[in-house]
């Protein structure tokens, strides 16, 4: 260590060999738990482009759902007004047919995410139930 005393010698900044080698070890040190603590902060970066694809399934899904019955309750309206019925009839039987077709349109569309997620599934190794025994 140097002393403070002598702060106005000849050799007054110089750091000796056995210093500068500590100080760049413990550098590298620091910057190794930095790297770590960044990996740590941000997880699931890598996969934003998943999640993202992944919600906007999901809207496409409730939108088809909600479209259909909107599209029943509103052809519905429209031929009680059109037939002047004394109850809401036409709304009854379109609500129910939008209901029908807007879940028709969610089945189709997961059975097709499943379809393109199928590969992905057949190639994790399979895993043994805990409560599976040898056979």
């Amino acid at each position: 260590m140097p002393d403070d005393s002598n702060d106005h010698g000849p050799r007054r900044g110089v750091i000796s060999q056995q210093d500068r080698e500590a100080f760049k070890s413990r550098a590298s040190e620091l910057g190794q738990k930095l790297d770590e603590l960044a990996k740590r902060k941000a997880p699931g970066t890598d996969n934003a482009g998943a999640r993202g694809a992944a919600l906007s399934q999901a809207f496409k899904i409730v939108v088809e759902l909600v479209v259909g019955v909107a599209l029943g309750v509103v052809v519905g309206l429209s031929l009680d007004r059109y037939f002047q019925t004394s109850g809401p009839w036409f709304l009854i039987v379109f609500l129910g047919l939008g209901f029908a077709a807007g879940m028709l349109n969610v089945i189709r569309t997961a059975t097709q995410m499943q379809a393109k997620s199928e590969p992905l599934q057949r190639s994790a190794p399979s895993v043994r139930d805990d409560g599976e025994e040898d056979r």
